[in-house]
């Protein structure tokens, strides 16, 4: 029967945890910073929505209607 090295096993599998956590912390920086820009391109449009001038603001109902439906 083979000998276990506990202690090699066991400073195997706590690198293991330590660069698992490292990468989870990097992945939860980059979701964090997406995060923001997607808040901050958010505002960007809302602004740009409250500038958006009558002729060329979003359509009113029925307008651009393309169901094939009679009224």
């Amino acid at each position: 029967m083979a000998e276990i090295d506990i202690s090699s096993d066991l400073a195997a599998v706590t690198e293991q945890i330590q660069k698992g956590i490292e990468e989870l912390q990097e992945l939860d920086g980059k979701r964090q910073t997406l995060a923001q820009q997607i808040q901050n391109l958010n505002g960007v449009a809302m602004y740009l929505r409250g500038k958006e001038s009558p002729e060329t603001g979003p359509l009113s109902a029925g307008e651009g209607d393309t169901d094939d439906k009679e009224t």
